[in-house]
């Protein structure tokens, strides 16, 4: 009797697959659930206190004040853990990870206003690659002058390009520190879409660049997870099947 062999590539890309909607089922629940929750005992709290300015109203107050801060800590946690827009638009989650970091880096974003839906994995993924990559840029000098990421589609072919200027050379301890940054996240990708992914260094700027077909190669024999369904675990197959 021959011995499965695991599928180690279907059993990574299940993993990633596995993970991300896990994180998708546990933000909604805290944006759905908890947040919701905060934002009725905040309207609970302003209907029991008086209006004016009375000693009651001092008293509440303050605690309006704590649930207002608890709210948002709540939200930005959820932000970081996922982009509300990951399960929908690829667009709108590249643009949500890139805006806090868009006048340190002088970052501008051409991005489509429409866009087919990508696998929540891979939106993910991409997205985790910006988090990763844009701070090494703005706390390790040299600093960038300029920076620059477009989305594109033509010729049955998706792109994503990122480039970062700098007024001088680049310094090699930053290329090494950049390239160890976005080389796995990159391999990962290239794994999951069959893609293709450079990146390029000159003397004063670097070249970032994927492009992958609007179908993923790679989920004709592994179906993706639905919004509300977690995927079947890849199944072994013996050697020779």
């Amino acid at each position: 009797m021959a011995t499965a062999t695991p599928d180690t590539t279907a059993l990574l890309r299940w993993w990633h697959q596995h993970q991300a909607q896990m994180i998708r089922r546990e933000t909604d629940f805290l944006r759905n659930g908890v947040l919701q929750e905060i934002i009725a005992i905040r309207r609970r709290l302003e209907v029991t206190c008086p209006l004016g300015h009375t000693s009651e109203l001092s008293t509440c107050e303050p605690h309006l004040a704590d649930l207002t801060r608890l709210y948002s800590l709540l939200e930005n946690f959820c932000d970081r853990l996922q982009s509300p827009f990951s399960p929908d638009s690829l667009p709108l989650a590249l643009q949500h990870t890139l805006q806090p970091w868009q006048a340190r880096l002088q970052l501008q974003a051409q991005c489509p206003s429409t866009w087919p839906t990508e696998p929540l994995e891979l939106t993910q993924l991409l997205v985790l690659l910006f988090k990763a990559v844009l701070p090494v840029l703005a706390e390790n000098p040299p600093y960038p002058a300029t920076t620059e990421l477009q989305l594109t589609e033509a010729n049955n072919c998706k792109t994503l390009t990122f480039t970062a200027h700098y007024e001088g050379a680049i310094a090699s301890a930053l290329t090494s520190l950049i390239q160890q940054t976005v080389q796995p996240f990159l391999d990962t990708f290239c794994l999951f879409t069959d893609a293709t992914c450079d990146v390029v260094f000159h003397a004063e700027h670097f070249f970032l660049k994927l492009g992958w077909q609007p179908t993923i190669a790679v989920a004709s024999d592994h179906p993706h997870a639905s919004a509300s369904h977690d995927i079947p675990y890849p199944l072994a197959q013996a050697p020779g099947d």
